[in-house]
């Protein structure tokens, strides 16, 4: 580049920027994504002038770097200092408050990403300090976004056009909860491995994508949804085989069934480790349970979480219908062209993941977030908006980034007592 930008005139020099800009998928897509970088930076700056003290920092506006260690990142950060054993980390005895009932504690958030950033301040021969996780998690976060964006092109590049793809890769850069990208939280790298396993997933290379899945397992919740998505590959792939539209040769039947168990299993690792640390047999759920109740003998009741939520949003009349209503657009949604357009896969993957979140989720403030891996939807919305003019377009990126400072000022600001966490 620097050799480019050294030889001929000005006229070449540009001429041969977009030459380089119609060729470099990678440079198109790594350009866009540091646009939205710059300004998710700048709305984090913007956010914390208005922060004021916080149970991590009662001094008000800290540093950006303090800034950004903040709500879910302090479990990681705790489990990034102690790891497994009586610390502040992986306990072997659930903590319990006065009423008997498992209070929060790091068992709800898996190790995939701290321990990412305890192997990278060690190869650093950096010692584990909160400063040096503070600084190095944030950094790392933001170099894996980029990654994310880059697979994130190439899985939706897979079935939509090059501009498409790019204009969904600057959508997703501005969905609300987006900044989370560039903090110390999982998200980055669980959607890496994420879009990894889907890439390969898409184009029927079940065993390149194993290993991504194994790493997703460790570092997000929601493996159990990859099972079912997996599951209903099959099951379309063999009805396509019979009708005599598809080939689904008896090789691929076996891997991609041996595969979908395998991610099955996978999704048990996580609450029998912590069964198995804890000698307690629900110990993983009773744990996430513990952001919901403060009851002793806390249970999961499925779906229950959006009949609550309904109850909350819109009272006692209309709280039953909250939960079919979300059901019925989602499946409205992917039904749309625009979604059929993507393909079976990914329409899939969408389905597989909402179900379940429907299923053990409680919606609240932190959905935008919980909603990012479910990013082939933002790809049938670039579809769809993709050849309106620029002035349209132009409407579109206004309202996403005025939504994303909304989300920082409403989410990511602390405001006692907080009920939107983000």
């Amino acid at each position: 580049m620097a050799d480019l930008l050294l030889r001929g005139s000005a006229a070449q020099v540009v001429d041969r920027l977009k030459e380089a800009w119609v060729a470099k998928w990678w440079l198109r897509v790594v350009l866009v994504w540091a646009a939205t970088r710059a300004f998710t930076v700048l709305g984090f700056l913007w956010a914390n002038t208005l922060q004021g003290p916080t149970p991590w920092d009662p001094t008000g506006h800290p540093s950006y770097f303090k800034y950004l260690d903040t709500w879910d990142a302090e479990w990681y950060r705790k489990i990034y200092l102690d790891g497994l054993g009586n610390g502040s980390g992986y306990n072997h005895v659930l903590p319990l408050n006065e009423n008997g009932a498992v209070r929060q504690n790091a068992w709800a958030f898996m190790p995939g990403y701290p321990m990412l950033i305890r192997l990278i301040t060690g190869l650093l021969t950096l010692k584990p300090m909160i400063p040096v996780w503070s600084v190095v998690g944030n950094l790392v976060s933001l170099v894996l976004s980029f990654g994310v964006a880059l697979m994130v092109y190439r899985v939706l590049n897979l079935k939509l056009d090059a501009r498409t793809s790019l204009w969904a890769v600057l959508l997703f850069g501005l969905w609300p909860a987006s900044p989370v990208l560039q903090t110390p939280y999982a998200e980055s790298l669980g959607l890496l491995l994420l879009a990894f396993g889907l890439y390969y997933l898409i184009q029927h290379r079940y065993l390149a994508a194993a290993p991504w899945l194994v790493g997703l397992s460790i570092t997000r919740p929601g493996m159990i949804s990859f099972a079912l998505m997996l599951a209903g590959m099959w099951v379309v792939r063999f009805v396509k085989h019979r009708r005599g539209s598809e080939e689904f040769p008896s090789l691929e039947r076996w891997k991609l069934a041996a595969l979908t168990l395998f991610s099955g299993f996978l999704g048990l690792i996580w609450p029998l480790f912590a069964w198995w640390a804890t000698g307690r047999q629900d110990a993983y759920t009773v744990t996430e349970l513990a952001w919901r109740m403060d009851v002793p003998d806390a249970k999961l009741v499925y779906f229950s979480g959006w009949v609550y939520a309904g109850h909350v949003f819109f009272g006692e009349h209309f709280s039953s219908l909250f939960l079919p209503f979300a059901m019925t657009l989602t499946a409205a949604i992917l039904l749309s062209p625009a979604m059929r357009k993507l393909g079976n896969e990914m329409r899939l993957w969408v389905a597989s993941y909402m179900l379940y979140l429907f299923a053990v989720f409680h919606a609240q403030s932190s959905t935008w977030r919980i909603l990012l891996p479910a990013f082939p939807l933002i790809g049938g919305f670039a579809l769809l908006t993709t050849n309106m003019r620029k002035w349209q377009k132009a409407v579109i990126v206004v309202i996403m980034a005025a939504l994303q400072l909304w989300w920082l000022k409403q989410c990511w600001n602390f405001a006692s007592p907080d009920i939107t966490p983000p």
